[in-house]
């Protein structure tokens, strides 16, 4: 299923950097858009096939309407005195396509809340983060093009960059095999105004999607945290992999998707702490239809 970055989009990237302004004294971790695909068939209750609404759940170029809500957590992030967390709240929004524009669009925000322990000790809001793909059909899968936006709606110095951003954002997803899906959503946002005491931001930040659909709803892939190269630094790199597993599932005629995900950095700045184990836990009300 389906991003704070060090200094602008990604979780991991600000867990990182808070670690390393408290240890050095000095300034300091996404997703879901669409293709045209046809509703999943029902079944003989009425409801969608849990497997084919896995595999739009599970793509992040495929006209869902949800709301995810995700929770990330770094219970030993070197350097501080507890628990990291970091949950998002995400909508995911497509609209269209058209009579006059034969084009799906599709709209994810993500809200994040960070919270992040001694000897930072800061909590609350962290920097909105939109991005607007307009989605299109190839004979191998999909892909979308649009901007990605960074507002500075940190309610604390150590939540956000303190920047407006603003960038690419680009989709590109693989579908031939069936059940499969494969690609990347990749957005590079770079402030242009904000706070002029705050660093400048640009940095890539690379979603990754691989994920297998199995019988019954099941899924099974790639996490889905956000690899970094920032700009600014050389193009440093924060990679961090691990493994997710869930469900698509329904209470009644309301489909959910949940999964659980782990994993952990297996490359980082040599500037920057280790942030340990990440543990992800994502949960995701589906609703039927779409705004068109």
């Amino acid at each position: 299923m389906s991003a704070i970055v060090r200094c602008g989009l990604g979780t991991i990237g600000l867990v990182l950097l808070s670690a390393t302004v408290v240890g050095a004294q000095s300034p300091g971790l996404s997703s879901q858009a669409p293709a045209a695909q046809k509703p999943p068939p029902g079944s003989q209750s009425g409801k969608p096939d849990a497997r084919e609404l896995a595999n739009q759940v599970n793509n992040p170029a495929a006209p869902v309407t949800l709301v995810q809500f995700r929770n990330l957590l770094f219970p030993s992030v070197e350097g501080t005195d507890g628990v990291t967390n970091a949950f998002e709240i995400q909508p995911v929004l497509p609209i269209g396509p058209f009579a006059s524009f034969r084009y799906l669009q599709l709209i994810k925000i993500t809200l994040p809340f960070p919270s992040l322990p001694s000897p930072v000790s800061a909590a609350g809001v962290g920097d909105l983060q939109v991005f607007d793909l307009f989605v299109f059909k190839s004979s191998w899968g999909q892909w979308g093009l649009g901007p990605a936006l960074v507002f500075p709606t940190a309610s604390d110095d150590p939540l956000g960059a303190g920047k407006w951003q603003a960038g690419p954002a680009v989709a590109l997803m693989y579908t031939r095999i069936k059940n499969l899906t494969a690609g990347a959503v990749l957005q590079n946002p770079m402030s242009f105004a904000g706070n002029s005491d705050r660093p400048g931001v640009n940095a890539l930040i690379i979603t990754p999607t691989l994920t297998y659909n199995l019988e019954d709803g099941w899924f099974a892939g790639l996490s889905d945290y956000d690899w970094e190269f920032d700009w600014k630094h050389g193009g440093d790199a924060t990679f961090p992999l691990g493994v997710q597993v869930g469900r698509v599932f329904h209470v009644g005629h309301q489909a959910f998707a949940a999964s659980i995900e782990a994993g952990g950095a297996v490359a980082k700045p040599s500037t920057l702490p280790s942030p340990g184990w990440i543990i992800g836990f994502e949960f995701a009300p589906i609703f039927k239809g779409h705004f068109k």
